[in-house]
């Protein structure tokens, strides 16, 4: 762990109020000095190639022409191993704060926390150590057992695995609701989104699953790239 006590801060997020929030909370923390905000990727990359940074606040929705979170994340553990990340989104959704852990991020704080939030975040970090609210860990633990009652009658499918003919078996509003889930939206947003109940709408989420052959929100998440692109085709 770092000797001294002042830890430098990076962020990343393509609303400049973000930053300049980050900026009036880190004034008032000693320990926290903000290198620098940064609303686009290629920005950031050259500063840490100059400047040393121990912590990134990383949005995970960036803008439609840059790299989305989990790329992002996968990129920068790459070129900078030393570098500490902790993810900040307004999408919440444990099955995309699980991959980020996969990934090696070492925090998520949601947009919808109270800013001292973010600052404590920030302070275990830095000690080395991980962070999630009790909330996340709550909803992450019910996800896995969730997880588990799919993976006993589902053959776990391998991430190079060609969904296209699973495709055709979809109806047209799961994957109007596949789409919207990807998209970070939650079950509540889709029924309202859709005026339908939400039973409705997580019955046709999990018969999507089922047709597809995935047992879990984590493996949906690992296609949705390759599944964007099988829809627009549909």
């Amino acid at each position: 762990m770092k000797d001294c006590t002042v830890w430098q801060i990076a962020v990343l997020d393509d609303h400049p109020l973000i930053g300049k929030a980050i900026q009036y909370l880190l004034a008032q923390e000693p320990q926290l000095v903000l290198a620098g905000a940064f609303a686009q990727r290629q920005p950031l990359m050259t500063f840490l190639q100059q400047q040393p940074v121990d912590v990134l606040v990383l949005d995970y929705m960036l803008g439609e022409d840059q790299l989305d979170g989990l790329q992002m994340v996968r990129q920068l553990r790459l070129r900078y191993p030393q570098l500490r990340i902790l993810v900040s989104s307004a999408v919440e959704k444990p099955a995309i704060v699980q991959l980020l852990l996969k990934e090696g991020v070492q925090g998520f704080v949601g947009k919808s926390q109270p800013q001292e939030v973010l600052v404590a975040a920030l302070h275990q970090i830095c000690r080395g150590k991980r962070f999630l609210t009790a909330d996340m860990l709550l909803a992450l633990e019910k996800f896995n057992e969730s997880d588990r009652e799919m993976h006993d009658y589902l053959t776990p499918r391998q991430n190079g695995d060609d969904i296209t003919p699973l495709l055709r078996e979809l109806s047209p509003r799961e994957i109007e609701v596949i789409r919207c889930y990807l998209d970070g939206l939650s079950i509540t947003q889709i029924a309202c989104k859709y005026a339908r109940s939400r039973k409705t709408i997580s019955g046709q989420k999990q018969a999507a699953l089922r047709k597809l052959g995935l047992r879990s929100d984590l493996e949906l998440f690992n296609y949705k790239q390759h599944f964007s692109e099988l829809v627009i085709t549909h």
